[in-house]
């Protein structure tokens, strides 16, 4: 598939997770939908938020220049999309079970720098 198709890819899902994440604020509650439900409303979330981080460094790396094929901007972009998505999921959902301290986001933090640095360096 081209990087194009992927692109597309990414938007669709954008846009279905934000109507979907809409539509749930406005018609339930999470007593209404249960764990299962809230569990997939955050699932949604994360892909809504990854979706559209990659898209947005997609875009500053095309406009930076940042690396030299298409390809592998959007490699890039989407996983780094993946790993900021993550980490905001996270932080909400243990925001949301009052689990969250300053220094729980700080550590998540540091996780999500140290799988960044692993992954560009790759040490054998």
């Amino acid at each position: 598939m081209t990087v194009i198709g992927w692109l597309g890819i990414l938007i669709i899902c954008g846009l279905v997770s934000a109507a979907l994440l809409i539509l749930s604020w406005v018609f339930t509650t999470p007593a209404a939908i249960g764990p299962v439900g809230v569990t997939a409303w955050f699932l949604v979330l994360f892909l809504g938020l990854a979706s559209t981080w990659g898209l947005v460094l997609y875009t500053v790396k095309t406009f930076l220049h940042v690396h030299p094929s298409g390809l592998s901007r959007l490699r890039y972009s989407w996983r780094q999309g993946l790993l900021v998505g993550g980490w905001l999921t996270g932080v909400l959902a243990l925001s949301s079970l009052r689990q969250l301290g300053w220094l729980d986001a700080i550590l998540l933090g540091t996780m999500l720098v140290i799988v960044e640095v692993y992954v560009r360096f790759r040490w054998p």
